[in-house]
């Protein structure tokens, strides 16, 4: 299974921010932008506050991907 967070990124790039921006946004750690970076599993906790951000659901801003 692959976690793709293109849709936070598109987001991002459409409301005009930098990951930094979002961190600060949703009060998240640099470690955490790290793993989103990489494509690793986030806490549900931590896509909520993304969510609020955004004012968005979690499908607007991932997508799990089954592999074959």
């Amino acid at each position: 299974m692959i976690i793709s967070y293109e849709k936070l990124w598109i987001l991002l790039k459409k409301n005009k921010m930098k990951k930094k921006d979002l961190a600060k946004a949703a009060n998240v750690t640099a470690y955490t932008m790290t793993k989103l970076n990489k494509g690793l599993p986030v806490s549900m906790e931590t896509m909520v506050k993304f969510c609020k951000v955004f004012h968005c659901d979690i499908g607007d801003l991932m997508q799990v991907i089954e592999d074959e």
